[in-house]
């Protein structure tokens, strides 16, 4: 019993973690049992343009969040977090599965706290340069730097010492959620992004948080690489598109 009550809530934690910083990128919509995000400047994107948290079976709330994915001229991505007869449902509504999103933790300390430059007002296109690089996104270059201007006061974004890695950790629900690794593609299998998970879990420790915490998708095929790195699976969620 005890380590049920431990898993739910280490699930608690991490979705609220989540819908507290996507909050900043996307606009969040409540809907009738769940909440949609959406960010027309960021069309198409897997983490930023969904419907997630669902709680309940509602035709209507699909059909609804259906229109504003099209209004919104985006890809419809749905989540569900264990939860078999939604997943039906949206399987007869001709949804497909798309891609699973990992839950992963890690709580030990590394030996070595990285050297890390924090992201302030004034080297913003710092961080949008290094993010729009790594994930090849240069078009979203002017909506990224005005993300962070106005989400600098909650959210910590870092770039490593050679200016070639980005991160930003959101502190919520007594975990640091870890978002947005990436690493220019020159500068890749350097460790430059493992320097910047170190750096992270010595966040945790000085914050005296319980874990750090971030999500992947099945199909970056990056499990490896964090298992590899002492991260462990709390959870997943599968996500289907129509």
């Amino acid at each position: 019993m005890h380590n049920t009550w431990n898993q739910d809530m280490m699930i608690s934690q991490i979705e609220s973690n989540d819908t507290g910083f996507t909050k900043f990128w996307s606009d969040p919509v409540q809907v009738h049992c769940g909440t949609l995000f959406l960010n027309p400047k960021l069309v198409d994107d897997i983490f930023f343009n969904k419907l997630t948290g669902v709680t309940c079976i509602d035709d209507n709330m699909i059909e609804k969040a259906l229109e504003d994915f099209r209004k919104n001229h985006s890809i419809p991505y749905v989540y569900s977090l264990n939860y078999p007869a939604f997943e039906n449902m949206l399987e007869k509504k001709g949804f497909v599965h798309h891609d699973i999103q990992y839950a992963l933790k890690k709580n030990s300390l590394p030996q070595k706290k990285p050297n890390a430059i924090k992201i302030t007002l004034d080297n913003i296109d710092m961080w949008t340069g290094i993010f729009c690089k790594a994930y090849d996104c240069q078009e979203w270059s002017q909506t990224v730097s005005s993300i962070l201007e106005k989400s600098l006061s909650a959210v910590d974004y870092f770039v490593d010492e050679s200016h070639s890695a980005c991160v930003a950790l959101y502190e919520a629900s007594s975990i640091l959620g870890l978002y947005c690794l990436g690493t220019i593609p020159d500068k890749r299998n350097r460790g430059l992004a493992a320097s910047l998970i170190d750096f992270a879990l010595h966040e945790v420790n000085s914050r005296h948080l319980e874990f750090l915490m971030l999500e992947t998708y099945k199909r970056d095929n990056l499990l490896e690489f964090y298992s590899k790195l002492g991260f462990q699976e709390v959870y997943h969620k599968m996500v289907y598109t129509i």
